[in-house]
């Protein structure tokens, strides 16, 4: 329905509080008294589209397991390598190294608390390294377990029974503010033994040193491992801090220096970003979601989103190709959690809406929101909706790349190109608020929106637009 805002003071509150960028199939320039503001809304067609894959850089790890009677089967494994500290050095007189845990530390987790689950750790037989050329490493769908591109030592480097709520640690504790859950993986005999063997090497004369920096370390000693789940179901960890921890004995003199003792002391070695990490997910059976006539549906990790067709012809034949778009916005009305599982999902935070072409770039290349061709909104818990605005700048880009006209015919091609896909994010904010990075949501969550058919106003564009008076 189109509006025409009649009072001057109607008028001046629609202009500033549009866009500060006004776009438009036309640009104009006029004085306020000599322009005309309207409101229209149009029709937006939505629906349910998988994503099979997702760029997953990240972090953070998961490791888990989770079956959900409406989205299936939730399966995450990681593979990292650990960094060693440049130009590091153990201490003089080391006897050996004769313990080593690989730990894993989270805060969070979603599914039974009580869960048991098995992790077994494998150690990678080969070194690599991640030269950026290799893009596909970092997708969920990569399957480390099974590629040919990765082979693993025939023993495991260790196994773990474990639940997200450490059942050997006593609630007193469990209820302390500096604790940090984890899981605590014994390393195998032979691999501490190696470890001991390069750490001496380091202090013998004119021996290698292989602990000088994290290639070498990661070359000559330990290329990296493999996490996964072989045993039990119900949970999923986020795991913020890995750990290779080791415990070392050496000798020490005694205060009077006649008398030689053995010390100990634990040196931490951290997975961090200057090493590989990536996780890895596997999540099917979609059938409900994708039939689903009324909703269209987020899902996390590496699930679901929810695809939007841009009215672009009906916007074009509506007269605007000479007006100036001040401000486009589109709200999306989240369905309540109607889900009948003991653990309810999370509701993604941020959802960014990009156009399809664009998404593997942005991704891959760690661009940023850029209010013209991507967006960001945050969940409104007040209105249980998305709402996204500044779209102006989207649809005049768009225009303005395709400049059609009267005669143009194969608008149902040009829609299809340019699909926008609402993805649920992470984003990171500097001290001023300001959004300096955005990855993909690999938590677990989910949410259910009302689907746009195209031809009802179910969702709906707002456009606020001017042209000038004709006299």
């Amino acid at each position: 329905m189109k509006v025409k805002f009649l009072a001057a003071m109607g008028l001046a509150a629609a202009l500033y509080s549009c866009d500060d960028q006004t776009t438009g199939i036309g640009q104009f320039v006029a004085d306020g008294d000599q322009i005309e503001a309207f409101a229209e809304t149009y029709p937006v067609k939505t629906a349910t589209r998988t994503l099979d894959r997702v760029y997953s850089r990240s972090s953070t790890a998961y490791l888990g397991k989770f079956t959900d009677k409406e989205f299936g089967e939730l399966k995450a494994g990681f593979l990292a390598q650990i960094n060693c500290p440049e130009g590091y050095k153990f201490p003089e007189r080391l006897e050996k190294i004769d313990s080593v845990t690989l730990e894993f530390y989270y805060n969070n987790y979603f599914g039974d608390s009580l869960a048991s689950l098995r992790v077994k750790v494998k150690e990678l037989e080969t070194p690599f390294e991640d030269d950026g050329t290799h893009k596909e490493w970092y997708y969920t769908d990569y399957d480390f377990s099974n590629s040919n591109d990765w082979t693993y030592k025939s023993e495991p480097l260790g196994l773990k029974d474990y639940s997200a709520y450490d059942k050997t640690v006593s609630d007193s504790i469990h209820n302390t503010s500096d604790y940090y859950p984890s899981i605590s993986v014994r390393v195998n005999e032979d691999f501490v033994n190696r470890l001991s063997e390069a750490a001496k090497e380091q202090q013998r004369e004119g021996g290698e040193d292989y602990f000088k920096d994290a290639q070498t370390f990661i070359n000559h000693v330990f290329p990296g491992f493999y996490a996964e789940i072989t045993n039990g179901d119900g949970s999923i960890v986020y795991i913020e801090d890995i750990w290779l921890r080791m415990q070392a004995k050496y000798w020490i003199k005694n205060s009077a220096g006649d008398k030689d003792s053995l010390a100990t002391t634990y040196i931490p070695f951290a997975a961090s970003k200057e090493v590989f990490m990536s996780t890895n997910f596997h999540n099917a059976n979609f059938d409900s979601q994708m039939q689903d006539e009324k909703g269209t549906y987020l899902k996390t990790p590496a699930g679901l989103c929810t695809e939007m067709t841009l009215p672009l012809q009906k916007i074009f034949e509506s007269e605007h190709y000479q007006d100036t778009l001040n401000a486009v916005s589109i709200s999306l009305p989240k369905y309540k959690n109607e889900s009948e599982s003991k653990y309810k999902m999370g509701t993604p935070s941020y959802l960014m809406l990009i156009q399809e072409s664009e998404m593997i770039d942005f991704f891959e290349q760690n661009k940023t929101i850029d209010n013209k061709s991507s967006f960001i909104a945050s969940y409104d818990s007040k209105t249980n909706s998305y709402s996204f605005t500044k779209l102006n700048r989207l649809i005049s880009r768009i225009f303005s790349e395709i400049k059609p006209d009267k005669n143009t015919n194969n608008w149902e091609e040009l829609e299809e190109q340019h699909k926008v896909l609402l993805i649920p994010v992470n984003i990171s904010l500097d001290s001023q608020n300001n959004i300096i990075g955005v990855e993909h949501d690999l938590s677990v969550s989910s949410a259910r929106l009302v689907r746009g058919t195209g031809d009802t106003e179910d969702i709906k564009m707002n456009i606020i637009y001017t042209r000038p008076k004709l006299h």
